[in-house]
C-alpha cells in the first residue's frame, strides 16, 4: 500500500444535482408562463394571487393552505427570478452534490415551507418566491462547512466566514427595504424562516465525513459519510411532523 504523505487531497462522495436542474427548469418555466399571461410585476398586479401567491387572507380565512407551497414557484419580476435562480444554481447544485437528492429535497421543500410559515405569521401580507427554500440551502451549506471544517481544511473555514458575511448582508438588505418605501419589499421573515429551517434540519441529517482505511483507494484512505439518510430519516420525519403541527397551530391561532 502506498504510504500517504502528511497531507493529501481525497475525493468526496458526490452525486449529480438532478433535482436542482429540474427546479431551475420549473421556476423559469412558471415565470415564462407568468409573462405570457401577464402575471408579473407583483404586487402591483393582483391577479398573481390566482396562481398561488402567499396571500394571508386567503390562507387563514379561506383555507387555501396550498399557497404555503405554491408561492415557492412564483416570482415577482425578472430580477427576483434571476437572483433566486442564481443562488439555487450556486448553493443548490453544491448541496445536492454533497447530500444526495433525497436529503436535498427534504431541506429545500421543508425549509421553503418554514419560510412560508414565517412569512404568513409575521409579514401577514402577500409574498412569492423561492428565496425561503434557497435560504434553507444557504443555511444548510453553512452547517455542512461547520461540521466538516477540520476535514475540509482552511479553505472551507474561509468559505464559512464568507457565507456568514453574505448572510448578514442579505438580511441587512431585507431590513433596509422595510424602511426604504419602495414598491417591492424583501420578505425578510420568509428568508429567516427558510434559513433557520435549513440550519435545524441539516444539524440532524446533514452529511458528516470521516476518513477510513481502504486498501483499494488512493493512499489507502477513503472519505465516508457517517450520517446517510438511512440513519437519520427519523429526524427528518420528526422535523416534518413538528412543522405540520406548528402550521396547524399557527393557522388556528391566526384564524381564531
Amino acid at each position: 500500500m502506498q504510504q500517504p504523505p502528511e497531507q493529501v487531497s481525497l475525493p468526496l462522495p458526490t452525486s449529480r444535482p438532478r433535482l436542482t436542474y429540474l427546479l431551475l427548469f420549473i421556476i423559469i418555466g412558471v415565470f415564462a408562463a407568468q409573462v405570457v399571461y401577464n402575471q408579473v410585476e407583483y404586487p402591483r398586479n393582483e391577479p398573481i394571487t390566482a396562481w398561488g401567491a402567499l396571500n394571508y387572507t386567503r390562507v387563514v380565512f379561506a383555507g387555501e393552505h396550498y399557497r404555503l407551497f405554491t408561492a415557492m414557484f412564483l416570482h415577482a419580476d425578472q430580477v427576483h427570478l434571476f437572483m433566486n435562480a442564481l443562488a439555487l444554481w450556486i448553493f443548490g447544485r453544491a448541496l445536492e452534490s454533497l447530500f444526495g437528492t433525497a436529503r436535498f429535497a427534504l431541506i429545500y421543500f421543508l425549509g421553503g415551507l418554514c419560510g412560508s410559515l414565517a412569512s404568513l405569521t409575521f409579514t401577514r401580507g402577500f409574498s412569492v418566491g423561492a428565496s425561503g427554500a434557497v435560504f434553507a440551502t444557504f443555511g444548510a451549506m453553512m452547517i455542512f462547512l461547520y461540521f466538516n471544517r477540520e476535514l475540509l481544511g482552511k479553505a472551507a473555514q474561509d468559505q464559512l466566514r464568507q457565507l456568514l458575511i453574505l448572510a448578514v448582508l442579505n438580511f441587512g438588505l431585507g431590513i433596509f427595504t422595510q424602511f426604504a418605501g419602495g414598491i417591492v419589499v424583501i420578505d425578510n421573515w420568509g428568508h429567516v424562516g427558510g434559513f433557520v429551517g435549513g440550519i435545524v434540519l441539516t444539524w440532524f441529517i446533514g452529511a458528516r465525513y470521516q476518513v477510513y482505511d481502504d486498501p483499494r483507494a488512493m493512499y489507502g484512505l477513503k472519505v465516508v459519510d457517517e450520517r446517510p439518510l438511512q440513519k437519520t430519516w427519523f429526524a427528518a420525519l420528526l422535523f416534518a411532523a413538528v412543522l405540520a403541527l406548528l402550521t396547524l397551530y399557527t393557522l388556528n391561532a391566526l384564524g381564531g
